[in-house]
Parts: structure tokens; C-alpha cells; sequence
């Protein structure tokens, strides 16, 4: 087990911790389509589908759907079973995956704290998951900026992660796991500008809109513990 199976682990037990004696039914507001059971469904239906090598349209929306949809019928602790049953084997391989690896992190610690927000159950912002995800992340989106013509970007968190060119004229700061949030669609444009920022940001708020991820029209308010 290497620090990105290691990362995957400890999420899944904090996540199974919140959610074996959670109402199934609560809605997640950062997944308005789904309840926090449909969260629990997608994460064993991952696991289980890697495992099976079930990869076609891998991590499109008619995949999740798909698993989601087989498991509507079953209760959540039996889902969270199976989750804990097969996940072991999942994990005992993620720091073979490389980025693929480090993305499965970032996918189960962005659940993580919706379910979190859904309960109201705040809590671990700086866990090595949320380093992990953002590692993976950021650099997409540097990457994007230059594809898009935006001027360069070098983006920092508070804890001394960086990513860009050191020369870049513009520097966009704020604490890992806000910037983490940000990046997957959790944070509004208001409070995206609230972040620390060298240049105006105005520009730059349609690049956080890539991908699967759309930022919320209203702020999204998640206190830490």
C-alpha cells in the first residue's frame, strides 16, 4: 500500500463511517440528482466495475448511472459492504494507476465532502486525500488555461503546493481544500474571487467550468470541524 491507496482507504472509512447510519434519502446538493445512498452506489459501483474490467464510457455520466441504477433496489449498508469488501483489492493497485490513481482519489474525496455538506457532518479539510486529488487536478487546469489562451497562471495553495510557470504574471493563492472545491465544481464564481489573487479574476472564471464540472450559482459554505 502506497500513499495513494493509502489516501483511498482512509476516505472510504470516514465516508462509510458517515453514511452506515445516515437517512438514505437526504438529497446532496453538490450532486442534485442524486441522494447520499446514489453517492455510496457510485463508489462500490466504481470499484466494483474496474475490478470487473467494465470500462467502457469510464466515467461518463451513463456509466455512473448504470451504477446507481443496479444497486436502487438495495439498502445502503449492504452497498457500503460491498464497497469495503471489494475496495481493498481496488486500492492495493492505485499507486500502480499513476494520474488514473491519483483521479480515484480526488473522485472518492470530492464525494466525501459532499456527503459531508448533505449530514452537516464537516471535517477533514486537510487530509492527505485532498493534497492527493489536488495534485492530480491542478495541473489539468493550468494546462487548460494555456489551451484556452488565457494569460499564465501560476496557482499556489497556502500550504506550499504550486503549480505554473514561476514567471507567470498572474498568481492565484487560496488553502488546498477550498481550491480543491473549486476545482470540482463546489465553489461559486463569488467566492472563486475571493480567493487571493494578482490579477483580476474575472477572466478567468469560465476556465473553472471544464470537464464534468460546473461551478454553483449560489456559495457553498463548508465549515471545518
Amino acid at each position: 500500500m502506497g500513499e495513494v491507496s493509502d489516501a483511498y482507504a482512509g476516505t472510504r472509512e470516514r465516508m462509510t463511517a458517515l453514511l452506515r447510519d445516515a437517512n438514505p434519502t437526504v438529497r446532496v446538493p453538490a450532486c442534485p440528482e442524486w441522494t447520499v445512498k446514489d453517492v455510496a452506489a457510485h463508489m462500490a459501483g466504481v470499484v466494483d466495475d474496474v475490478l470487473a474490467g467494465r470500462l467502457d464510457g469510464v466515467g461518463s455520466d451513463p456509466w455512473t448511472a448504470e451504477q446507481v441504477k443496479t444497486r436502487a433496489d438495495r439498502p445502503i449498508g449492504d452497498i457500503l459492504d460491498e464497497w469495503n469488501e471489494k475496495a481493498p483489492a481496488f486500492e492495493a493497485v492505485l499507486d500502480q494507476f499513476g494520474a488514473a490513481g491519483e483521479q480515484a482519489v480526488f473522485d472518492v474525496v470530492s464525494h466525501e465532502h459532499d456527503v459531508r455538506g448533505a449530514l452537516g457532518q464537516f471535517g477533514a479539510h486537510d487530509s492527505d486525500a485532498v493534497g492527493i486529488g489536488l495534485r492530480w487536478v491542478a495541473p489539468i487546469f493550468v494546462a487548460l488555461l494555456a489551451e484556452g489562451g488565457y494569460a499564465p497562471l501560476r496557482v499556489t495553495t497556502t500550504n506550499g503546493q504550486s503549480w505554473g510557470k514561476d514567471e507567470a504574471p498572474g498568481m492565484l493563492r487560496a488553502p488546498a481544500f477550498e481550491l480543491a472545491r473549486a476545482l470540482s465544481g463546489r465553489r461559486s464564481h463569488n467566492q472563486i474571487r475571493g480567493f487571493e489573487w494578482s490579477v483580476d479574476p474575472e477572466p478567468y472564471l469560465p476556465a473553472f467550468e471544464f470537464g464534468p464540472f460546473h461551478p454553483p450559482v449560489t456559495d457553498v459554505v463548508e465549515a471545518s470541524a
